[in-house]
């Protein structure tokens, strides 16, 4: 563990330096303490000399237990390590047994002989927490962490496995304390060996562990992808099984080389302890579940099947044990591993006895599936021989368990693509089978088919007679029908559209009406002559507007009822015109309507008279119920295509977008108020279009908001 350094006298005190530390100890004066300093570096040298570890960077890995000292109680603080360090041990003479739950301390002395500052990794083995505790030159504690349990990123060396880097300054002897303690009795070491490994070890043994491993991982994940293509193609479920159990291997490896915790969850170590529990159990049920859908054993060994489906069962005791003791902190572990051990040796064991079974039924995919199992299980068998020391430390026993899997994995594969091959054949031969029965059924189809034929042409001719006559009885039944529907549904339409505007339109007016000769009546002593006449002229226009309503009711009702006779006759266009314009005359002079007619007074044209006045007298009055006082109506004529086109335009307030298109639509009926709150029906332009279509013409609307409107129609005939 190193000597004593110097001893001098500084300040009235003894001085000396120790490990590198310099440390005052008594004052040199009394003759008392000169002789305990005496008997202090005979002591030390026998403690501090024979256990010393001496190193250099030319010291690659070594292992270190006979340099390693215990203190024999697991009943120690921290702060006691300086007043007891002759009551540590030598590792090599400690008796008693390490337990879960409890603190062990060591001390380590290093000598570094090197000019060069020294950094190391001490290797420990598979403690849950690992503390080590140095002190530096002003001595303050420093504490390097590490140990299976911790996140890897509170670890001195963020690796899986637990090292603790320590660091020794050029020809200083460093001493170091080591408190470690476990959780779970699994990982408790039966023979605790302590290592010193280099930087260049440390990378010489990361190398392999990412290049092999990395390979074997590789060949796994190709499989399974394999293996999962041929299952969507065929639907086989042992393929699943396969790729699961493939997954499974996988996982395990990733977990026991340290790849899960550094690579899947490297904040969960404690997860990553307990998660073999999980891992192993389901990857060996999917083992089952693959030899039993591989072998078909439901089929070949029905008896032999239920007891691996008891199995499976069974291999449900680890999942529950390894979960109970990672969420409530109960070790379970030796329990659970000695479990799994058991079960995995059974496991194994009945798979290669149903290998053998199921080939002695005659089932040849067999044989692949038992050699694939026996190279596993030596692969096993090796790795664990290797792991208690019966067989050295090689390349081949080293990774026998991957060898092992990898041939059984390709041996597996092959004995899928036989099964698939033979399972294809069956289905060709039983498709062929199944063909050529179908074959004779339909020739026997095929003659009873022509026998029955002749006997249902016969019949089907008198029916089909039979049939055709009632079709077409069904048939005119059928149109007269619909005939009488349309008819229904119009006359109803027709109905409800004259009640609705007598039930609206026509009370309206009568109610006004009324009211201005109640007025006339009752009040007229109240009036004087002027304010009489102007209540007579608006009586006057209510009952203008009201006869305009009972013609317009009168002409459409006749329409709609099929009364209304057309008569053409050659009649002059002009004059037509000119009688509208005059029984408007009141109006057009009232609301000083600037009136046009551009139309020749020699005009003739083959139309019915009531009609065509009908047209002009609703046009005109629109004209005029819209046109602002002061404005313009022009109407004019002229030939276009062999048809004379009769405009009729205003400076009026124009019509919406949205109610152009429904102007001559019986459905969307509505009415505007005019520009001296004049009110129509809505009824005058569905009668124009109605009478002009009556004609072979065509009426037709152009508007644009605040600057006029101009209606248009064309009759088929010129006189």
């Amino acid at each position: 563990m190193g000597k004593i350094n110097k001893i001098w006298i500084l300040n009235g005190y003894f001085r000396l330096k120790i490990l590198g530390i310099n440390r005052n100890i008594l004052p040199y004066k009394s003759p008392r303490n000169w002789v305990i300093i005496l008997i202090f570096c005979l002591t030390s040298f026998h403690l501090f000399g024979q256990d010393t570890l001496r190193v250099s960077r030319q010291v690659n890995s070594l292992e270190i237990t006979n340099y390693v000292q215990i203190y024999p109680s697991n009943i120690l603080a921290i702060n006691q390590l300086d007043t007891i360090q002759q009551k540590f041990i030598p590792f090599a003479k400690f008796t008693g047994t390490f337990e879960t739950q409890q603190n062990y301390f060591f001390q380590l002395i290093v000598q570094n002989t090197d000019a060069e500052k020294l950094s190391a990794y001490l290797d420990l083995g598979n403690w849950s927490f690992i503390d080590v505790y140095s002190q530096s030159p002003d001595n303050q504690w420093i504490i390097q962490k590490g140990g299976y349990f911790l996140p890897l990123s509170a670890r001195n060396v963020p690796r899986a496995y637990p090292l603790v880097k320590l660091e020794v300054l050029p020809h200083t002897t460093q001493l170091f304390y080591l408190r470690v303690s476990q959780k779970m009795a699994f990982y408790l070491p039966t023979q605790q060996k302590f290592y010193w490994h280099n930087d260049v070890w440390f990378n010489q043994e990361n190398q392999p562990r990412l290049f092999y491993q990395g390979i074997f991982l590789g060949i796994i994940l190709v499989m399974a992808l394999y293996n999962l293509v041929i299952y969507f193609s065929v639907k086989d479920v042992s393929f699943l099984y396969y790729v699961l159990s493939l997954a499974g291997i996988g996982l395990y490896f990733l977990f026991y080389y340290g790849f899960a915790l550094e690579l899947l969850w490297q904040n969960l170590p404690y997860w990553n302890a307990h998660s073999f529990a999980v891992i192993v159990p389901l990857t060996r049920i999917f083992w089952v579940l693959f030899t039993q859908t591989y072998l078909h054993l439901s089929e070949i060994l029905p008896s032999w099947n239920k007891v691996l489906n008891y199995l499976i069962i069974l291999y449900l005791v680890p999942i529950f044990s390894g979960l109970f003791n990672y969420l409530f902190d109960y070790d379970t572990s030796e329990f659970t591993v000695a479990w799994i051990g058991v079960m995995g040796v059974l496991v194994l064991s009945m798979m290669i006895l149903m290998g053998i079974l199921s080939y002695r039924q005659g089932y040849q995919p067999a044989l692949y599936f038992l050699i694939a199992n026996m190279f596993f299980s030596f692969g096993s068998i090796m790795f664990i021989l290797r792991e208690v020391g019966f067989l050295t430390d090689t390349f081949i026993t080293r990774y026998s368990v991957q060898i092992g899997v990898i041939l059984q994995t390709t041996l597996f594969s092959l004995g899928l693509a036989d099964r698939l091959n033979q399972a294809q054949k069956a289905i060709i031969q039983k498709d062929l089978e199944k063909a050529n029965l179908e074959r004779e059924k339909e020739i026997e189809k095929k003659q009873l088919i022509e026998n029955q034929r002749l006997q249902l042409e016969n019949e089907v001719k008198e029916r089909t007679a039979d049939l055709q006559e009632k079709t077409e009885e069904l048939e005119i039944t059928v149109q007269k029908l619909q005939e009488s529907e349309k008819n229904l549904l119009e006359l109803n339409h027709i109905k409800d559209k004259f009640f609705s505007i007598i039930s609206h339109d026509l009370r309206s007016p009568m109610a006004t009406l009324n009211s201005f000769l109640n007025i006339l009546v009752n009040f007229s002593d109240n009036f004087s002559p002027d304010e009489l006449q102007n209540l007579a002229r608006r009586t006057q226009k209510s009952v203008g507007g009201l006869t305009e309503l009972l013609d317009n009711l009168l002409q459409w009702a006749r329409s709609q009822m099929n009364h209304l006779q057309f008569e053409p006759q050659t009649i002059n266009l002009y004059q037509i015109v000119y009688n509208t314009a005059n029984l408007l005359t009141v109006s057009i002079e009232e609301k000083q309507i600037d009136l046009k007619i551009e139309i020749a007074e020699n005009l003739q044209v083959f139309a019915d008279q009531n009609m065509l006045s009908f047209v002009f007298r609703n046009l005109l009055i629109n004209a005029l119920k819209f046109t602002p006082p002061k404005g313009k109506i022009n109407i004019d004529s002229q030939v276009s295509d062999n048809q004379l086109v009769i405009k009729i335009s205003d400076t009026g307030i124009g019509i919406p977008p949205e109610n152009l298109a429904n102007l001559f639509l019986v459905h969307k009926h509505f009415s505007t108020r005019g520009t001296q709150n004049e009110k129509g029906v809505g009824l005058g332009l569905l009668l124009c279009k109605e009478f002009i279509e009556k004609h072979g013409g065509k009426i037709a609307v152009q508007s644009e908001e605040g600057k006029g409107t101009t209606f248009s129609f064309s009759l088929a005939q010129i006189a």
